[in-house]
């Protein structure tokens, strides 16, 4: 049953692909935001195949940064909650490594590259030297780890326009203010809200319009 929470509360993930623009609908993170225990679709996610090559490519790279000298944190030791004016931002970090003052987060990646992973990366790059004593004071670098290749993400890529572009994200997912549903089959799709909560969702696929018509 749909519970309304009692303070705002954002997994890091339910802003990225807002942040990277390939979500419109904030409505549905918004939702979560403000919102617990609410009726998920069913899924066919192999979730128990995800754990197992999720959880080796986090350990191969945890292994490889240890043997370059690294101090390496894994997962739960990277977990954050971290309570601001407009919501408490959740998230967990694969890894975070350290070594002659200078950090490395890394996030990995099982499936294919998105643009929301970057924004991912950077919203830890921006939230760790509030709440990784280890990334305090220190530089801070991030790193997308997918099956065939590696993407780094410098230091610099956090400037104050990417900054302020994250504290806006959560300001307008956490804040009291309801956005407008912009539903859609291809992000209806993959959303884990259901009609009980959006009426407004639209199943199925987008279909192609055939009129006859004169303008091209």
């Amino acid at each position: 049953m749909t519970t309304p929470r009692d303070n705002s509360y954002i997994w890091v993930t339910w802003i990225t692909s807002l942040l990277a623009a390939d979500k419109q609908c904030a409505w549905a993170a918004w939702f979560k935001a403000h919102h617990k225990d609410y009726e998920k679709p069913p899924s066919d996610f192999d979730l128990v195949g995800w754990t197992a090559v999720h959880g080796e490519m986090v350990r191969a790279r945890a292994e490889e940064l240890r043997a370059e000298g690294c101090a390496v944190f894994v997962e739960d030791q990277n977990w954050f909650s971290l309570k601001g004016r407009a919501a408490t931002l959740g998230g967990k970090p694969d890894l975070v490594a350290i070594r002659d003052e200078q950090a490395l987060v890394v996030d990995c990646k099982s499936g294919k590259q998105r643009n929301s992973d970057a924004f991912q990366v950077l919203t830890y790059m921006l939230v760790l030297p509030l709440t990784h004593e280890a990334c305090r004071g220190i530089t801070l670098a991030g790193e997308i780890q997918y099956k065939e290749l590696r993407q780094p993400i410098e230091p610099t890529r956090l400037d104050d326009e990417m900054k302020g572009l994250i504290r806006a994200t959560i300001e307008r997912v956490g804040g009291p203010i309801e956005p407008p549903k912009v539903p859609s089959p291809s992000e209806c799709r993959w959303c884990d809200v259901t009609t009980a909560d959006c009426p407004e969702r639209q199943e199925g696929q987008h279909t192609e319009t055939t009129a006859e018509h004169d303008l091209f």
